[in-house]
């Protein structure tokens, strides 16, 4: 099956590669594979699945009347670079000549008459009709290693369907690879057949597969729930503090001074005011550990997109460079459904992430008790993010 590929999901600009200047290297002819890649990469510029959101090839397409593109622009972009270096280059003027020649055997694009340049053979249309096709036709997978490149996930996917598009999903602020990907397959009955897998591996890990509707949907609705929650638990610690407030003043006490705040994840929860056993609700801390395997650099993020398809935990106790921690849930049945089906039960699979099995046991009985205990104590002495409950970094 015909496929190719996108940069990523964060960023899908085309602008061409610093270090135009470069000399030529010696022309080599493109064999069959280079040929199918090139003309693959091309007709992907131009395609519904990236041209609509192709900031700078857009707005290139658009700055000339008729939708035309240097073809020598097109080959200085990163992909086409790499793809063209073993036979010249983009700036050798016969490895030009060849791509020319072989953009003309394109269905969907169209050369211009100098041989100069290229343009889309269909009409561009509507940015809202194309997302809602690509939409469709999208399914989200997860988790890959790290380590996992575009190609290697394009080929895997191949294997099952035509594969239109991949573009893997990087954390906004590092760029990082998050495990997880968008894949745009032929259309949507070829989305069902691949939902209809009863398992799905890459690389040792089972894969969760899913279409890319109900995956953000699904995002949208924890993130309204959990910005619910947290508005309520504003208000009544706001109540709290007032009818505290109310009570000291009642009682002639001079009232303590207090700031009510919702709870983003990162808060601890207040220290008790007594030395009493701190109440807590069992069965919401879930141990984990990464083994010595595991990728350096592992981060809280991979572990909760690895575990995206359970309800998100409300707090991870963990750093990077650690290989074990803690995961704190807002519901104890959360806590069940992993371990079910990521523990050490006979018809549990292990969650493999950046290379390594993740081992999962729930926290109990005095060990549990001890921990609650610990994390009060810290939110007593100002822990939150600074001391060791906090996040790690």
């Amino acid at each position: 099956a015909r496929t190719c590929c996108s940069a990523s999901a964060t960023m899908a600009t085309t602008a061409p590669a610093p270090g135009l200047g470069r000399p030529a290297g010696p022309f080599k002819p493109l064999d069959d594979d280079a040929q199918s890649k090139v003309r693959a990469q091309m007709e992907f510029y131009f395609s519904d699945s990236n041209l609509p959101r192709d900031k700078f090839l857009r707005e290139t397409v658009e700055a000339d009347p008729e939708g035309f593109v240097d073809i020598s622009l097109l080959a200085t972009f990163s992909r086409m670079r790499a793809l063209l270096a073993p036979f010249g280059g983009p700036h050798n003027d016969e490895t030009v000549a060849a791509l020319v020649d072989l953009l003309k055997t394109s269905a969907e694009l169209t050369v211009s008459d100098d041989g100069k340049r290229v343009r889309r053979t269909a009409a561009v249309r509507a940015r809202e009709e194309i997302d809602a096709e690509v939409e469709a036709r999208s399914v989200y997978a997860s988790p890959f290693a790290m380590t996992a490149t575009i190609d290697e996930i394009t080929a895997f996917f191949a294997q099952h369907a035509v594969v239109r598009s991949v573009r893997l999903r990087r954390h906004v602020t590092s760029k990082d690879f998050k495990g997880s990907v968008f894949v745009e397959l032929a259309d949507a009955a070829a989305c069902e057949k691949l939902l209809k897998l009863q398992t799905l591996e890459h690389d040792g890990a089972t894969l969760t597969v899913t279409m890319k509707k109900d995956y953000l949907e699904k995002k949208k609705k924890d993130r309204v729930e959990k910005a619910a929650a947290n508005a309520a638990a504003k208000e009544a610690a706001e109540a709290s503090a007032a009818a505290a407030k109310e009570a000291a003043e009642e009682k002639g006490e001079e009232p303590t001074e207090t700031t009510a705040a919702a709870p983003t994840g990162d808060a601890e929860p207040d220290a008790p005011e007594s030395d009493e056993k701190p109440a807590f609700v069992s069965g919401l801390l879930l141990k984990f550990s990464l083994g010595a395997d595991v990728a350096e650099g592992t981060r809280r993020e991979d572990l909760s997109e690895a575990l995206s398809e359970f309800d998100a935990p409300k707090f991870i106790d963990f750093k990077m460079g650690d290989t074990d921690g803690c995961l704190r849930f807002e519901d104890a049945a959360t806590v069940q459904k992993i371990v079910a089906k990521h523990g050490s039960g006979p018809d549990a699979t292990p969650l493999v992430i950046n290379g390594a099995p993740v081992a999962f046991v729930p926290m109990e009985g005095d060990e549990e008790a001890a921990y609650w205990k610990a994390l009060a104590s810290r939110s007593g002495q100002g822990g939150g993010r600074g001391g060791r409950g906090g996040r790690g970094r």
